[in-house]
């Protein structure tokens, strides 16, 4: 099996094996600029709601946001490795070049880096002090942790809109003004007037469990591919 987007080849976090390791500064994202979609978690909604079309991928219909409309381009990520200021990073995002090893049901997961993220330039951050871990890597078990306990919310999440009947499949045509058009490919979307069609004791236990605010928050994030498209290159110089 492959590993996970961004990911090279991940190992446990040991003073041992990453004594000398340091890794890029903290707003340094040039990993992610040819990545046009990353997955997100349920917490996760109302920021990313914001700022980019949030859809369902795969037969687990796993939630994501879009960063791009081409493969291999990230808009929100400039040449300089920098997230266009005051759009939310998602945490799968924030969250690299750590990861927990182990599988989604075991009590315990060890703290893990890709180690080809090695970094030598001047501002890099190290791992250890010696023998003692330094506060990048406390902060990374931490939002680590965070990021794990919300994926396994979202997986039930997901679960429950595919036996739902609620979610129906698109695509989405781009025409650009110079004539070219972008195929985005197939993604699935929540109908909301199925949605507005739910017996009210769903609506009910939905809202308890923070879910129908979720679907709504999906449903409104769609407004946000002309967002997307108008931070493609050629638009902003045609609006330059």
């Amino acid at each position: 099996m492959p590993p996970p987007l961004f990911y090279h080849d991940p190992r446990a976090v040991t003073a041992e094996r990453h004594g000398d390791f340091k890794i890029r500064a903290e707003a340094d994202f040039t990993f992610a600029n040819s990545t046009n979609a990353v997955p997100i978690t349920l917490p996760e909604f109302v920021l990313a709601a914001r700022h980019y079309p949030i859809v369902f991928v795969g037969a687990e219909l796993v939630p994501t946001v879009a960063l791009g409309l081409r493969d291999g381009q990230n808009v929100f990520v400039d040449d300089k490795g920098q997230w266009e200021r005051f759009c939310y990073v998602p945490a799968y995002v924030r969250r690299y070049p750590f990861i927990l090893l182990g599988k989604q049901e075991d009590e315990r997961l060890q703290l893990g880096i890709d180690h080809e993220a090695n970094s030598n330039s001047d501002n890099a951050l190290a791992l250890f002090e010696g023998e003692k871990e330094t506060q990048v890597v406390n902060d990374a078990l931490d939002l680590c942790q965070q990021f794990h306990g919300a994926y396994g919310a979202t997986s039930e999440f997901s679960q429950v809109l595919k036996d739902s009947g609620l979610v129906e499949e698109r695509s989405l045509e781009i025409d650009l003004a110079d004539g070219e058009k972008l195929d985005i490919g197939a993604f699935a979307c929540i109908d909301e007037q199925k949605l507005r069609d739910m017996s009210d004791d769903t609506f009910l236990e939905w809202r308890r469990k923070g879910w129908l605010a979720a679907m709504y928050f999906h449903i409104a994030s769609l407004n946000n591919w002309e967002m997307v498209m108008g931070r493609l290159p050629e638009a902003q110089v045609k609006n330059a």
